[in-house]
């Protein structure tokens, strides 16, 4: 089966697609529909995006303006958690299902730990309990955020979306994850495009005469993570998707891209994370 043909079996047996497209700063509404749409089009069946993107109409109407039914997709959006009351919380996840024109969510996470995490990932389970969600999982959590989660939640999270590249494969993340089931998706695959930087990265483009993008997304797709690079430029977002079944990169060359990590931690805290976007 192709890499962007398989998933990823979550707990509750829904399945993830492995390759997605991320909406992360997709914000111009002409530019921005249309690149959802087109890919969509290209056979993208995940959609990411979050409250917190401010893009929930652009997915939307890309959704209404493509060839592909609402239950064709698979759609993650992310709770910011800057608040503790129950009802404020849950009236915005309704919130972002009327945005959405949807009446579920494939899979909605909590977008940071900190600083009302906890509250937040109620309002998911009780989303979930009622049947608005097919699934609900957390993002940026920490190998020890992860434990005390475990300790007090009702229903286990079943995704971590998290920064993972060739500088910081995040394997304490991945190991715990993967003994506790929970399935990992990778932001900043692609390392904001300076994977192209990397000598090891290029000599591997080379090689399977692709772009050191499509290297770093297999790296992450072919140990079973999830990937949602993000391009408006249509060969771009072409070339990610489609590049990835061009090749298949062995042990021995994930093994050596393993050894090009340098970041142990989150890079990023959600202080400065709100900082670098200026929202």
């Amino acid at each position: 089966m192709k890499k962007v043909e398989q998933t990823i079996l979550l707990a509750n047996g829904v399945e993830l697609p492995l390759v997605g497209f991320g909406t992360f700063r997709i914000l111009e509404p002409e530019i921005g529909t249309n690149a959802i749409k087109e890919a969509i089009e290209t056979g993208y069946q995940l959609l990411d995006t979050a409250e917190h993107y401010h893009n929930h109409h652009l997915v939307a109407e890309a959704i209404k303006q493509s060839s592909k039914k609402r239950s064709d997709l698979f759609i993650t959006s992310k709770l910011w958690p800057n608040e503790e009351n129950p009802e404020n919380l849950r009236n915005r996840l309704y919130k972002m299902l009327a945005e959405l024109e949807t009446d579920y969510l494939d899979l909605i996470l909590v977008h940071w730990p900190l600083p009302y995490g906890l509250e937040a990932y109620q309002a998911l389970e009780d989303f979930y309990l009622e049947g608005h969600a097919k699934a609900i999982g957390v993002s940026n959590f920490n190998v020890e955020q992860l434990k005390n989660l475990l300790k007090v939640c009702r229903i286990k999270p079943m995704v971590n979306q998290i920064e993972l590249h060739p500088h910081a494969n995040r394997q304490d993340i991945v190991n715990f994850a993967k003994e506790n089931g929970i399935a990992i998706t990778s932001w900043q695959t692609m390392m904001d495009g300076k994977v192209g930087d990397l000598p090891y990265l290029q000599e591997l483009a080379t090689k399977y005469a692709v772009d050191p993008a499509a290297i770093a997304l297999s790296w992450a797709v072919q140990q079973q993570i999830c990937v949602i690079p993000k391009a408006i430029n249509p060969k771009h977002l072409k070339d990610n998707f489609h590049h990835l079944d061009y090749f298949n990169l062995n042990d021995e060359e994930i093994n050596k891209i393993n050894l090009l990590t340098k970041i142990d931690g989150q890079k990023m805290n959600s202080e400065e994370f709100l900082a670098s976007e200026k929202l």
